[in-house]
C-alpha cells in the first residue's frame, strides 16, 4: 500500500514537524491494542496466548500459561507498561515472528485463506498507519522500525543506495551505511556521526571515481573537479560540496572538535544525508560522462 494512502487527515494538517521521539505514547498503545484485536479475530496470529507469551519474553517475565481471557488481560497490561523501546521491538516481532497463515482444516488438510506474506503486508500497513496517525518519529519499513525521513530524503537515500552498489564504491557504501545506522538508531540516534559518515561517503566516492585527482580531502577533489566544461562541476554547485564539507569540519560535535558551526539536529542530519546522497549520485554521473566510449 502506498504511503500516501496511509496519511490520515489529522496527520496532514499537523504537518511534517512535531514528531514524537523517544516515546510510544498512551494513545499509540491503545491503537496498537486495536490492531492486535483485529489480527486475533482474523486468525493472523496464534491467539491472545501467543501474543501474551511473546510480550512476556520481551518484558523478561517468567513464562506462564494463560487462558484466553487471562492472556487478553496480560497483553493489555504489558503493552500499557512496557518501555517505549520494547514496544517497538514487539511491533517488529509481531510482523516478523508472530504473523501466520490464516486458514482452516478440511478433512485433515490445512487450506490457506490468507498466506503469511499477505498477513505481514496487512500488519506492516497498519503499523505504518498507526505511526503516522500518532506523529511518531519512526516508520515501519522492510519489517523494521526505522527513523522517519521526509519523502524527498527517502527517495534520494534509496537512489544513492542503488548507485553505491557499484563495486568501485565499496568504501563509500560502508560509510553511508554507517551514517544511516547512526541516524536511524531508535534507541540512541547519533546525528553528529550520521553527518560525519555521510560526508566521508561523498569524499570516498570522489576519491574512488576520480583517482587521477590525487585528492587527499573532499576539498581538494572539489577544487580539481570544478570547471565550466562538460564533465566538470560548475562553481556554484561546487559551493554546496564545500558547504557540507565545512559543516562536517566545523559543526558542533561533528568533526575536529568544532563547537561554533551549528548543532547537528535531526532536521540538519536528515538534510545532510539527502544532500550527500545527491552529491554521490552527481559524482557518479560526472564520472560516467568522462568515461571514453568503448569501441566495437
Amino acid at each position: 500500500m502506498a504511503t500516501e494512502d496511509l496519511v490520515p487527515f489529522s496527520a496532514r494538517i499537523r504537518g511534517a514537524h512535531a514528531q514524537v521521539d523517544n516515546d510510544f505514547p498512551n494513545s499509540a498503545r491503545v491503537g496498537l491494542l486495536h490492531l492486535l484485536r483485529k489480527v486475533v479475530i482474523n486468525n493472523y496470529v496464534e491467539g491472545w496466548q501467543g501474543l501474551a507469551m511473546e510480550l512476556d519474553r520481551i518484558a523478561r517475565v517468567s513464562p506462564s500459561y494463560y487462558d484466553t481471557s487471562g492472556a487478553m488481560q496480560v497483553v493489555e497490561e504489558t503493552i500499557k507498561h512496557l518501555s517505549w523501546q520494547k514496544v517497538y521491538d514487539f511491533c517488529e516481532r509481531l510482523h516478523n515472528h508472530l504473523a501466520q497463515d490464516d486458514g482452516y482444516n478440511d478433512s485433515g488438510e490445512f487450506i490457506v485463506r490468507t498466506p503469511r506474506s499477505e498477513v505481514q503486508l496487512f500488519i506492516a500497513s497498519e503499523l505504518q498507519r498507526l505511526f503516522v496517525e500518532e506523529g511518531l518519529a519512526f516508520e515501519f519499513r522492510d519489517g523494521l522500525v526505522q527513523r522517519r525521513g521526509r519523502r524527498h530524503s527517502v527517495e534520494r537515500i534509496s537512489r544513492a543506495e542503488i548507485v553505491l552498489g557499484d563495486p568501485r564504491l565499496d568504501q563509500a557504501r560502508k560509510h553511508y551505511q554507517k551514517a544511516l545506522r547512526f541516524f536511524r538508531d531508535q534507541t540512541k540516534p547519533d546525528y553528529e556521526n550520521a553527518v560525519k559518515e555521510a560526508v566521508c561517503a561523498v569524499e570516498a566516492s570522489g576519491k574512488e571515481l576520480f583517482p587521477e585527482a590525487k585528492a587527499t580531502t573532499l576539498g581538494d577533489l572539489v577544487k580539481w573537479l570544478t570547471g565550466n566544461e562538460a564533465g566538470k562541476l560548475p562553481k556554484a554547485l561546487a559551493q554546496t560540496f564545500a558547504g557540507l564539507y565545512g559543516f562536517r569540519s566545523g559543526g558542533e560535535g561533528v568533526g575536529h572538535g568544532g563547537a561554533a558551526g551549528g548543532a547537528a539536529t535531526p532536521e540538519i542530519a536528515e538534510y545532510a544525508l539527502a544532500l550527500a546522497a545527491s552529491q554521490i549520485i552527481l559524482l557518479v554521473d560526472l564520472a560516467n560522462a568522462n568515461e571514453s566510449e568503448i569501441p566495437f
